[in-house]
């Protein structure tokens, strides 16, 4: 009979592999889903945004945007996670502009292209030229 510790440390080292390779091919839910509580709890997130000039607002996404297409072409080591980096960086600040000048605010993060596309129009439509 085998004594239950061991049974116990048999079936951790068989799991522990399995979790890890489940956590690895699943990191970006986990981080996504910490940083959207992170900013659900966070007093006072929404507030700062709504004080940013337009003139401000217009300038970061132009630098985003322009950096957004510089790492699309590139064939950078870690090309994939800067490109994440400078979408989400894009976007919220596509929010801010929204929040600013009054357009409808998407809460999906990341913005679907479709989203974002739409998004940008209806800034646009506001006056906003970046």
């Amino acid at each position: 009979m085998v004594p239950l510790q061991v049974t116990f440390w048999l079936a951790a080292g068989a799991a522990l592999p399995m979790l890890l390779m489940t956590f690895v091919v699943n990191q970006h839910r986990v981080f996504d889903g910490a940083a959207t509580l992170r900013d659900r709890l966070r007093p006072g997130n929404h507030e700062l945004a709504l004080g940013q000039p337009v003139e401000r607002l217009a300038a970061d996404l132009h630098r985003l945007a322009v950096h957004l297409d510089t790492v699309e072409r590139s064939h950078e080591l870690h090309r994939v996670e800067r490109l994440r980096a400078a979408a989400l960086a894009y976007d919220d600040t596509l929010r801010s502009a929204c929040r600013t000048l009054d357009v409808d605010v998407p809460e999906i993060s990341p913005l679907p292209p479709f989203v974002r596309l739409q998004t940008e129009a209806a800034l646009a439509q506001r006056g906003l030229v970046w």
